[in-house]
């Protein structure tokens, strides 16, 4: 009797110092949502450092095609008449030879080019593209004599990631003469 009154007390014993199966779920439970409490302000911050980088990617690849477009004439050589978009011929990227030819340029998810008409590989502008329109402006009061018309237009780079824009750049340029 001795022995099983003993047993009996080792194993009450034992039971008060070890967790029921309910007491482990339970601090199971409450640690899985601490974590995710304590995760949510670092999933937070790298979700903008990626928007961040994104931006910084889309100002880059629209900052270049403005520089591309601005370096060329104004006109076309042989003919300064005003005429938007590329003219007859003019099929390429690389055959673009004023700044008008430009407008309605785009290009589409994976297909970015470079200002040699190659197109870009690198996998951070795997999701970019690019559109530009070119018009010409006047600005009202001015008093442009006629030889002023079409003395300036404004260049518009719009850079996007899938389908969401990202940046769109503007400048004006005056004719060179």
């Amino acid at each position: 009797m001795i022995r099983s009154h003993e047993t009996r007390r080792r194993s009450q014993a034992n039971r008060r110092g070890a967790f029921t199966l309910a007491e482990a779920l339970l601090a199971t439970t409450v640690l899985a949502i601490v974590a995710a409490t304590a995760s949510l302000p670092f999933a937070a911050g790298l979700r903008q450092a990626n928007e961040a980088a994104d931006l910084e990617q889309a100002v880059a690849l629209g900052q270049a095609m403005m520089e591309e477009v601005l370096a060329r004439p104004f006109f076309e050589h042989d003919d300064p008449i005003a005429s938007p978009g590329p003219e007859v011929g003019e099929t390429s990227r690389d055959l673009l030879d004023n700044i008008d030819d430009f407008h309605g340029y785009s290009e589409s998810i994976g297909d970015l080019r470079n200002f040699k008409n190659a197109v870009i590989t690198d996998e951070a502008v795997v999701d970019f593209r690019r559109e530009v329109t070119v018009q010409y402006v006047s600005f009202p009061g001015l008093g442009q004599a006629a030889d002023d018309v079409d003395s300036l237009v404004h260049v518009q780079v719009r850079v996007y990631r899938h389908n969401g824009l990202l940046v769109t750049l503007d400048r004006i340029a005056c004719r060179e003469d």
